[in-house]
């Protein structure tokens, strides 16, 4: 049975959404800051930071909620127009998330192309934060190092401490609080591998959760070696919610208990069906037990994840062969988990001129996690003795 979303986790989600809605837009964005969603009292008047919305940032930030909550049918009071004030604009999304056949609409991360809608079930996602609070009964707060507008974010910053009613301090990888005995943080590996560089001890009872990427078993040894209690890995998608988790390190990802794999499932293409016999063609290719449990060995279609982005280095290699003296480029994933490009220029570019057109033509044309941050230059493409492209230093 779906309840409704509770007020603070509502006042979550709505506060990161308008907050990414209006930096996404905004010159500066240091403007905004990195404000608690807490601190957005009823009250409030629409801003971010100490700068209120002007008129069309309103307007974006109204149809971002809209989609979010699919609030077509919502009739405003003529003599008072659409809410102005986070406390109105509660109150009316809250008359739109009760009933059995409530959803919600999030984001893909729109890295290649358009952000995709995924709509989702409320049930289904209540349902998924009841049992990660069921794995999780000891959380006393829950860290919050991701927003609450994207499904991860959602389901483990705003629906699980309403579940295991809990608060919620909002952080970053460099701004923690002091940590305390059933603290739970919520990141990604981008996040996590800041972490195990930045500490070298955790407090006592310190749990963690990851998602966005697979977090490499050496890493999460580190983490849980420096003293961290336990550490999650969650396997999902923005279009699927949660899929499976795992204990790490070594452990095989377990379905959650709304999924099952269909029969069509095989070595090339893995399948999962839902209670109602939805089936979903997983991106990645897994390594499936006879018992369900799985591992993932790599994406089918070639996309890596950048600080939880999934970003297609092809795609970018193509983007960097239309710049004006760049013969030919390949991209990978560096050892630092960004983007590294080789490229050829053609035979008459002066190299330190090539680099200084080329960085202001990444800027222009890709997005931060899209960029390569390190480049390497030479007559060809490296290829193996074989001539199959390979990876260079």
């Amino acid at each position: 049975m779906t309840t409704a979303i509770p007020r603070e986790a509502l006042r979550r989600i709505v506060t990161c959404l308008v907050t990414a809605e209006t930096n996404r837009t905004r010159a500066d964005t240091r403007r905004g800051g990195a404000e608690d969603p807490a601190a957005w009292a009823d009250d409030r008047l629409w801003s971010v930071g100490s700068v209120p919305l002007d008129s069309l940032e309103t307007v974006n930030a109204g149809a971002a909620l809209y989609e979010m909550f699919g609030l077509e049918a919502l009739q405003h009071d003529a003599t008072r127009g659409p809410p102005t004030t986070v406390g109105a604009w509660l109150d009316d999304i809250a008359r739109f998330q009760r009933g059995e056949d409530a959803s919600l609409t999030v984001m893909t991360s729109g890295s290649t192309g358009r952000p995709k809608p995924c709509v989702h079930a409320i049930r289904d996602l209540q349902a998924e934060a009841r049992h990660f609070g069921a794995m999780l009964p000891d959380v006393r707060r829950v860290i919050a190092l991701v927003p609450a507008h994207h499904i991860y974010g959602l389901i483990w910053t705003a629906l699980l401490p309403a579940t295991l009613d809990v608060p919620v301090v909002a952080a970053t990888a460099m701004t923690l609080p002091p940590l305390e005995q059933g603290d739970l943080i919520v990141a990604v590996p981008d996040h996590w591998r800041a972490l195990a560089r930045a500490r070298r001890s955790w407090s006592a009872g310190v749990a963690g959760v990851s998602a966005g990427a697979p977090l490499d078993d050496a890493l999460a040894g580190t983490l849980l070696d420096a003293g961290l209690d336990r550490l999650l890995d969650v396997y999902g998608s923005s279009e699927t919610g949660g899929i499976a988790v795992r204990a790490l390190p070594d452990a095989a990802y377990t379905l959650l208990p709304r999924w099952r794999f269909a029969e069509t499932t095989g070595p090339d293409a893995a399948v999962i069906r839902d209670r109602h016999g939805n089936e979903t063609v997983l991106p990645d290719i897994l390594d499936v037990a006879v018992d369900g449990r799985f591992a993932v060995i790599g994406r089918r279609d070639g996309a890596v994840q950048v600080g939880g982005v999934n970003v297609w280095p092809e795609q970018v290699a193509h983007v960097l062969r239309q710049c004006p003296g760049i013969a030919d480029a390949a991209v990978r994933l560096g050892d630092q988990h960004r983007l590294k490009a080789f490229v050829v220029p053609v035979h008459s570019e002066d190299q330190n001129a090539l680099l200084d057109r080329l960085i202001p033509y990444v800027r222009r044309f890709l997005l931060p996690e899209q960029r390569p941050t390190s480049y390497a230059l030479g007559p060809v493409l490296p290829r193996t003795a074989l001539g199959k492209p390979c990876d260079w230093t």
